[in-house]
């Protein structure tokens, strides 16, 4: 009898266990799973998304004055929106000394430009009881744990009124026909506008090679007030309409300039200044 067949019928137990542990460890579905890694696409959108939402809501903080209010009542608004380096080195945005305060309506971003991989700059709009319209850049970085903040005092540009002597006339009124043609149109971009999260979002309703970001629901669509159209096409339009800031349910008046143009029996937006 070959006495070393016990020790390899062992052996060879021992080695069946081990392997069957082995699979068992690799088929187990109670192991951990690895985690999934947002893409570095998904993680550009979201914050191109914060960027702008954080915009918006440090724009109606910043352009928010009363008489009375103490710089460090101011600063600690300012706070939760800023670096810190920069609440001591600014006041109040005036609106002048025959003015007690001002107050801040519609406040909505209309443009993200990413500068830098964690950095952007922010165009808003911006109307207050002072003021019908305001445009400020908001400059916004994201520091390595996610976090926005304001890293310079935005920039305020000029916004010219409609009757101020830099707008051209939008010419011959055109006819009635054309305009009732052009009303459901015009009415259904605009609440896209309002309500859209990105330019896919109007891809039905603006021309090629346009793209427009719309307001991603910062104003909601609550009726059309007025709608002229000029020209003899390409048509200027425009338009008032009401809106409401679901910050506060209060109904503001809004005035839209549009350019139509036709094609392929189509009407399509070509340009929009709000």
């Amino acid at each position: 009898m070959n006495r070393q067949r016990p020790i390899q019928v062992l052996l060879w137990v021992m080695l069946s266990i081990s392997t069957m542990g082995s699979i068992g460890f690799f088929t187990n579905t109670n192991h951990p799973k690895p985690l999934q890694q947002t893409s570095l696409k998904e993680t550009s959108v979201l914050q191109d998304e914060e960027a702008s939402g954080f915009a918006a809501a440090f724009a109606r903080q910043w352009l928010t004055w009363k008489v009375g209010e103490s710089q460090k009542a101011w600063q600690a608004r300012m706070q939760p929106f800023v670096a810190s380096t920069l609440l001591g080195s600014a006041q109040p945005v005036p609106i002048g000394h025959s003015q007690k305060s001002q107050q801040v309506g519609a406040v909505f971003p209309i443009q993200v430009k990413r500068v830098g991989q964690s950095s952007f700059l922010v165009d808003v709009y911006a109307q207050t009881n002072l003021h019908p319209l305001i445009r400020l850049t908001v400059p916004i970085d994201f520091d390595h744990r996610g976090r926005p903040a304001v890293i310079q005092w935005p920039l305020l540009h000029p916004v010219p009124s409609a009757g101020s002597p830099g707008t051209t006339s939008p010419g011959q009124a055109a006819s009635d026909s054309v305009t009732a043609t052009l009303q459901p149109v015009v009415t259904s971009f605009l609440q896209a506008y309002l309500a859209g999260k990105s330019p896919d979002d109007l891809t039905n309703f603006v021309a090629p090679g346009t793209t427009l970001q719309p307001l991603h629901g910062l104003l909601q669509w609550k009726d059309l007030h007025d709608m002229r159209v000029f020209g003899t096409g390409p048509y200027t339009v425009i338009v008032t309409a009401d809106v409401v800031d679901p910050a506060d349910q209060v109904t503001l008046p809004q005035t839209y300039v549009l350019k139509m143009i036709q094609n392929g029996g189509k009407w399509f937006v070509s340009a929009l200044k709000p």
